[in-house]
């Protein structure tokens, strides 16, 4: 266990020697010096926990000496408590001015002497400890703080070096789409000619089957170029023009009605909004909606039905709900539902895997956000939100 060490600064053996008694008796290692030099020296070499100072000093040295402890960064937190006479109370105000921590009134008191040197001396080291632990916490943070600014700007450059990988793919796609799309545009006019000539109905049926093939690589070549350019644009793509989002849903209707006649589909639009405008690319937003409906018409039976409902929510946005009764979503097809070729469940004839992940690309283009899932007790649901056009 530690043992404190305390120096009595005191020029009166008498009034030193009982305060040395007292404290060593109670494990204290004491030092009673006089001298000026001596004192300073002392404490300067020494471990000095608490320091008792004689205030009837000769041309008040005492004060000079608190002072000088006091004003000393290295010195400073060492404790210091004044002995004065009962009769000269009136050095009190000068004994704390001179930066003194406490005094005690002679004759001395053991109690009063142990009560109060005990007190400085834990107020002493319980703020070195929390000193300690300070630097230590400051310590610890500061080097947490650099391995974060370093994790970040790591971060930082793995996100640059994803852009430019995203840009570089979106390149790559761009140029084997454009470089399918020269040898494609020869295959289809070639097929467009042959369809002029009489020829066997076997020979027809491969020409049936190598045309649609070829519509079908042109269709995916096309959407590759659309992705790219929207991955790479956003909503530089677009060209925002004032619509009417019943026009926009209908008109998608429209287009994959003639796709898949054999469904026969049931719709039931319920428009409970009172602004259906809308600022944005009339094109790619019936795109956007063709997707959807496709996924909904393709994964319901014959006759089955799609609902559509349309409400204004109070922070501005149209809110397009498209919910199906057909087979639903996979969890592993939720999981990765709007990434690029994502086609992860048994392949589905027309599905190019691009379909939800061009038409997130599309709202995000516009301010909006899409999201996906599954109805209760069968069926899927695909909700829109887009920014109204607000009325001047």
């Amino acid at each position: 266990m530690k043992r404190f060490t305390i120096l009595v600064i005191d020029n009166q053996a008498g009034n030193s020697i009982s305060l040395e008694q007292i404290l060593v008796v109670n494990d204290f290692e004491v030092k009673v010096l006089s001298m000026e030099e001596e004192i300073f020296r002392f404490i300067n070499e020494e471990t000095v926990d608490l320091v008792f100072i004689e205030a009837d000093l000769p041309e008040m040295q005492s004060f000079s000496i608190c002072r000088a402890i006091k004003s000393n960064d290295k010195w400073s937190v060492i404790p210091v408590i004044f002995m004065v006479d009962r009769d000269n109370l009136e050095l009190i105000s000068e004994i704390f001015e001179s930066g003194a921590d406490d005094y005690i009134l002679k004759p001395l008191l053991n109690l009063e002497i142990l009560t109060k040197s005990r007190a400085l001396l834990e107020l002493k080291y319980g703020r070195q400890i929390a000193r300690n632990t300070n630097q230590m916490l400051e310590t610890r943070v500061g080097q947490r703080t650099r391995e974060l600014e370093d994790s970040l700007k790591m971060l930082r450059q793995a996100y640059k070096d994803l852009e430019i990988l995203e840009i570089a793919k979106s390149e790559f796609f761009n140029l084997v789409s454009h470089e399918i799309r020269t040898p494609l545009n020869g295959i289809l006019g070639s097929l467009a000619l042959i369809e002029r000539f009489e020829l066997p109905e076997e020979v027809n049926r491969y020409f049936m089957i190598l045309g649609y093939s070829a519509k079908r690589l042109e269709k995916f070549s096309n959407t590759i170029i659309e992705a790219s350019a929207l991955r790479i644009k956003g909503e530089r793509a677009m060209v925002y023009v004032d619509n009417d989002i019943i026009t926009i849903i209908q008109k998608a209707l429209d287009q994959v009605s003639l796709e898949f006649p054999e469904k026969n589909m049931e719709i039931d639009i319920q428009n409970n909004a009172t602004n259906l405008s809308l600022r944005g690319d009339e094109k790619y937003l019936i795109k956007c909606f063709a997707v959807v409906f496709e996924n909904a018409f393709k994964f319901s039976s014959i006759g089955g039905r799609v609902e559509v409902i349309i409400i204004n929510e109070t922070e501005g946005n149209l809110k397009i709900t498209i919910a199906d009764y057909g087979i639903g979503f996979s969890k592993v097809s939720l999981d990765n539902i709007f990434k690029a070729m994502s086609n992860l469940d048994a392949h589905v004839d027309k599905n190019t895997g691009m379909g939800l992940h061009i038409a997130k690309l599309i709202i995000e283009a516009h301010s909006g956000s899409i999201r996906v899932g599954n109805r209760m007790p069968s069926g899927a649901f695909v909700e829109i939100k887009i920014p109204v056009k607000q009325p001047a």
